[in-house]
Protein backbone atom coordinates (compact mmCIF):
# COMPACT_ATOMS: atom_id res chain seq x y z
CA UNK A 1 0.00 0.00 0.00
CA UNK A 2 2.85 2.37 0.82
CA UNK A 3 4.48 1.83 -2.57
CA UNK A 4 1.28 2.75 -4.46
CA UNK A 5 0.99 5.96 -2.43
CA UNK A 6 4.64 6.75 -3.17
CA UNK A 7 4.14 6.15 -6.90
CA UNK A 8 1.04 8.36 -6.85
CA UNK A 9 2.94 11.14 -5.04
CA UNK A 10 5.86 10.92 -7.49
CA UNK A 11 3.45 11.02 -10.45
CA UNK A 12 1.79 14.18 -9.14
CA UNK A 13 5.18 15.78 -8.48
CA UNK A 14 6.42 14.94 -11.98
CA UNK A 15 3.23 16.36 -13.51
CA UNK A 16 3.56 19.62 -11.53
CA UNK A 17 7.22 20.04 -12.47
CA UNK A 18 6.57 19.42 -16.16
CA UNK A 19 3.60 21.83 -16.15
CA UNK A 20 5.69 24.56 -14.52
CA UNK A 21 8.48 24.16 -17.07
CA UNK A 22 6.27 24.16 -20.18
CA UNK A 23 7.16 27.06 -22.51
CA UNK A 24 5.84 25.77 -25.86
CA UNK A 25 3.16 28.39 -26.41
CA UNK A 26 4.02 31.17 -23.97
CA UNK A 27 6.58 33.93 -24.38
CA UNK A 28 7.48 36.15 -21.45
CA UNK A 29 8.16 39.78 -22.21
CA UNK A 30 8.64 42.72 -19.89
CA UNK A 31 7.39 46.25 -20.05
CA UNK A 32 9.43 49.28 -19.06
CA UNK A 33 8.41 48.87 -15.41
CA UNK A 34 9.62 45.26 -15.31
CA UNK A 35 6.08 43.94 -14.88
CA UNK A 36 5.61 40.54 -16.44
CA UNK A 37 3.31 40.35 -19.43
CA UNK A 38 2.42 37.10 -21.15
CA UNK A 39 1.61 36.89 -24.85
CA UNK A 40 0.07 33.57 -25.80
CA UNK A 41 -0.15 32.28 -29.34
CA UNK A 42 -2.40 29.44 -30.41
CA UNK A 43 -0.26 26.37 -31.06
CA UNK A 44 -1.25 23.39 -33.18
CA UNK A 45 0.78 20.36 -32.02
CA UNK A 46 -0.19 18.32 -35.11
CA UNK A 47 1.48 20.73 -37.54
CA UNK A 48 4.05 22.07 -35.06
CA UNK A 49 2.99 25.54 -36.12
CA UNK A 50 1.25 28.54 -34.61
CA UNK A 51 -2.22 28.91 -36.06
CA UNK A 52 -4.29 32.03 -35.86
CA UNK A 53 -7.59 31.27 -37.59
CA UNK A 54 -10.32 31.66 -34.99
CA UNK A 55 -7.75 31.09 -32.24
CA UNK A 56 -6.49 33.37 -29.50
CA UNK A 57 -3.72 35.48 -30.99
CA UNK A 58 -2.66 37.02 -27.70
CA UNK A 59 -3.59 37.47 -24.08
CA UNK A 60 -1.85 40.32 -22.27
CA UNK A 61 -2.04 41.02 -18.55
CA UNK A 62 -2.34 44.79 -18.16
CA UNK A 63 -0.14 45.59 -15.18
CA UNK A 64 2.31 48.39 -14.52
CA UNK A 65 2.36 51.68 -16.42
CA UNK A 66 3.15 50.83 -20.06
CA UNK A 67 2.21 47.28 -21.07
CA UNK A 68 2.10 46.36 -24.75
CA UNK A 69 0.64 43.61 -26.94
CA UNK A 70 2.65 42.60 -30.02
CA UNK A 71 1.20 40.40 -32.76
CA UNK A 72 1.29 39.76 -36.50
CA UNK A 73 -1.49 39.69 -39.06
CA UNK A 74 -1.08 37.66 -42.25
CA UNK A 75 -2.94 38.07 -45.54
CA UNK A 76 -5.11 35.01 -44.90
CA UNK A 77 -6.20 36.04 -41.39
CA UNK A 78 -6.59 39.81 -41.59
CA UNK A 79 -9.70 40.32 -39.47
CA UNK A 80 -9.03 41.16 -35.83
CA UNK A 81 -11.15 41.26 -32.69
CA UNK A 82 -9.98 43.01 -29.53
CA UNK A 83 -11.41 42.73 -26.03
CA UNK A 84 -10.06 44.75 -23.11
CA UNK A 85 -11.22 44.23 -19.54
CA UNK A 86 -10.40 47.15 -17.23
CA UNK A 87 -10.33 45.89 -13.64
CA UNK A 88 -9.07 49.16 -12.16
CA UNK A 89 -10.59 52.47 -11.07
CA UNK A 90 -8.63 54.29 -13.78
CA UNK A 91 -9.30 54.93 -17.46
CA UNK A 92 -7.06 52.88 -19.75
CA UNK A 93 -6.15 54.59 -23.03
CA UNK A 94 -4.73 52.46 -25.82
CA UNK A 95 -3.50 52.78 -29.38
CA UNK A 96 -3.17 50.13 -32.10
CA UNK A 97 -0.32 50.82 -34.54
CA UNK A 98 0.92 49.03 -37.68
CA UNK A 99 4.66 48.82 -36.93
CA UNK A 100 5.69 48.67 -40.59
CA UNK A 101 3.74 51.72 -41.81
CA UNK A 102 3.60 53.62 -38.52
CA UNK A 103 -0.12 54.12 -39.15
CA UNK A 104 -2.26 54.50 -36.05
CA UNK A 105 -5.21 52.19 -36.66
CA UNK A 106 -7.22 52.85 -33.52
CA UNK A 107 -7.09 55.03 -30.40
CA UNK A 108 -9.71 54.64 -27.68
CA UNK A 109 -10.35 54.36 -23.94
CA UNK A 110 -11.80 51.79 -21.57
CA UNK A 111 -13.65 53.22 -18.60
CA UNK A 112 -12.97 51.89 -15.09
CA UNK A 113 -14.40 48.43 -14.36
CA UNK A 114 -15.75 48.11 -17.91
CA UNK A 115 -15.26 45.74 -20.85
CA UNK A 116 -14.50 47.17 -24.30
CA UNK A 117 -14.69 45.21 -27.57
CA UNK A 118 -13.87 46.04 -31.18
CA UNK A 119 -14.05 44.15 -34.45
CA UNK A 120 -11.82 45.41 -37.26
CA UNK A 121 -14.45 44.57 -39.88
CA UNK A 122 -16.62 47.46 -38.67
CA UNK A 123 -13.94 49.97 -39.67
CA UNK A 124 -11.97 47.91 -42.20
CA UNK A 125 -14.48 45.76 -44.16
CA UNK A 126 -11.69 44.20 -46.25
CA UNK A 127 -9.56 43.50 -43.18
CA UNK A 128 -6.34 44.98 -41.86
CA UNK A 129 -3.08 45.04 -43.80
CA UNK A 130 -0.74 42.16 -43.07
CA UNK A 131 2.23 43.00 -40.88
CA UNK A 132 3.37 43.45 -37.31
CA UNK A 133 1.21 45.41 -34.88
CA UNK A 134 1.59 46.83 -31.37
CA UNK A 135 -1.04 47.93 -28.89
CA UNK A 136 0.27 50.37 -26.26
CA UNK A 137 -1.79 50.74 -23.06
CA UNK A 138 -1.55 53.78 -20.77
CA UNK A 139 -3.29 55.13 -17.68
CA UNK A 140 -1.86 58.65 -17.14
CA UNK A 141 1.34 57.24 -15.66
CA UNK A 142 -0.49 55.11 -13.09
CA UNK A 143 -0.34 51.36 -12.60
CA UNK A 144 -3.26 49.65 -14.29
CA UNK A 145 -5.06 46.37 -13.76
CA UNK A 146 -6.75 44.50 -16.58
CA UNK A 147 -6.41 42.01 -19.38
CA UNK A 148 -6.51 42.25 -23.18
CA UNK A 149 -7.40 39.52 -25.66
CA UNK A 150 -6.86 39.60 -29.40
CA UNK A 151 -8.17 37.12 -31.95
CA UNK A 152 -7.45 36.81 -35.67
CA UNK A 153 -9.86 35.39 -38.21
CA UNK A 154 -10.00 34.70 -41.93
CA UNK A 155 -13.57 36.04 -42.12
CA UNK A 156 -15.33 39.03 -40.58
CA UNK A 157 -17.43 38.20 -37.52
Amino acid sequence: MKSSKLIFLLSITLFCVSACNSHDSTNQISNSNHQSITDKKAFNPETQDHQTSDQLSFETILAGKNPTSNFSIDAEHNFFQLKIINKSKLIITFSLVNNETGKEILVDQVKPNKIWTWNSSTTYPKGLDSGKYTIQYRSNGNNMNGIAYGQLSSTPK
